[in-house]
């Protein structure tokens, strides 16, 4: 007798846990890195739903330097495709397109390209990025 209650007790757990994960499952954390192959400073990054150009701004800590250096970020988000806007201590900034961060665990910010500002000041183009392919489980 006992033991059925407890089985009972086990399956109902289960189910009313099983009813609150799919309200839950929406945002996720993300953990990417960044690494800095451009020559300047990447002091600010802002963070957008791929096409939605509602960039957020997200907290770097300290800025990330040129030339390789790296630092791993962490937001929340609902989606796995953001579009990142990174701004260098000059004044620049560049946009990278569609970046998968459930598929890919980082990327590497390339040099800017003179000549590729936009009216706004931002640079566009998705094509820079290069990002890492995650680990096969």
């Amino acid at each position: 007798m006992r033991s059925s209650r407890a089985a009972v007790l086990t399956v109902v757990a289960v189910f009313s846990f099983a009813t609150v994960l799919p309200a839950q499952a929406g945002t996720r954390t993300h953990y990417f890195e960044l690494i800095n192959r451009a020559h300047d400073r990447l002091v600010a990054l802002a963070i957008a739903p791929a096409g939605s150009d509602r960039f957020q701004p997200e907290p770097l800590g300290e800025a990330i330097d040129g030339g390789g250096d790296s630092a791993t970020i962490e937001w929340a988000g609902e989606q796995c495709v953001y579009d990142l806007r990174f701004t260098f201590g000059n004044g620049r900034a560049v946009v990278y397109s569609d970046i998968d961060v459930c598929r890919n665990r980082s990327l590497r910010i390339q040099p800017l390209r003179r000549g590729r500002a936009a009216a706004d000041g931002v640079a566009v183009d998705a094509s820079p990025a290069t990002a890492d392919a995650a680990p096969n489980p």
